[in-house]
């Protein structure tokens, strides 16, 4: 028995064929976000992850984002919990930021694999991986994912078995909390006001938020 547990505690980082060979798996080196980075640029750091949310017999994935210095954000909900999912998410985002995304930090779901990293290379985002068990280090994005739970997705779960018109109104919120709500780290200011008073956006860039096309 203690051989068995041994053998397979040896393999199981290898792919077994049908066969019976075996290929051993590279271990992928992960980029991770440097301690020096500089997040009081726009778009230096937009960190992303997924609320996962259970009703009834359903599930929904609502993926969401926060730049860590404008604190500007975007959501979306969907069906499947995929990369393609996710590359459409980041597709989207890219629509409706009012500047250039330079770096996107997420956690080592399979979500953000495949096609997002793809896209990420295509596009020429920096891609850093957070690392496991420390979702501290994604403290933005954790506090929004609170928020929007909380102020938004609790009060419409009746309308997530429609996922096209469940993002109508998410969207509409999303519009508000970029718009009307304030932050302490931004001098009491929305991230709209926050970027439209500091000369960083033009005044009606932020506006393609609301047509975004889902």
């Amino acid at each position: 028995m203690k051989q068995e547990r041994v053998l397979w505690g040896y393999i199981s980082p290898s792919a077994v064929y049908h066969n019976g060979r075996i290929k051993q798996i590279k271990k992928q080196n992960k980029l991770r976000k440097p301690k020096d980075l500089d997040i009081n640029s726009l778009g230096n750091l937009i960190e992303v992850d997924v609320v996962v949310k259970f009703i009834v017999l359903m599930k929904r994935y609502i993926v969401t984002a926060i730049d860590v210095h404008s604190r500007y954000s975007f959501a979306l909900c969907y069906n499947r919990h995929n990369s393609l999912s996710a590359r459409d998410f980041i597709q989207k985002m890219e629509k409706v930021f009012p500047y250039r995304i330079k770096a996107i930090q997420t956690d080592n779901g399979s979500e953000f694999h495949k096609y997002f990293m793809q896209y990420l290379e295509k596009r020429k985002i920096t891609h850093y991986w957070n690392y496991k068990g420390q979702p501290h280090k994604q403290g933005h994005i954790e506090k929004f994912n609170r928020i929007i739970q909380e102020e938004f997705v609790d009060q419409h779960e009746m309308w997530l078995d429609n996922v096209d018109e469940f993002n109508e109104k998410l969207l509409e919120w999303i519009v508000w909390y970029n718009t009307k709500r304030f932050y302490w780290n931004l001098n009491l200011m929305t991230p709209v006001d926050y970027l439209i008073n500091n000369n960083m956006v033009s005044n009606m860039r932020w506006t393609s938020t609301s047509s975004c096309h889902l």
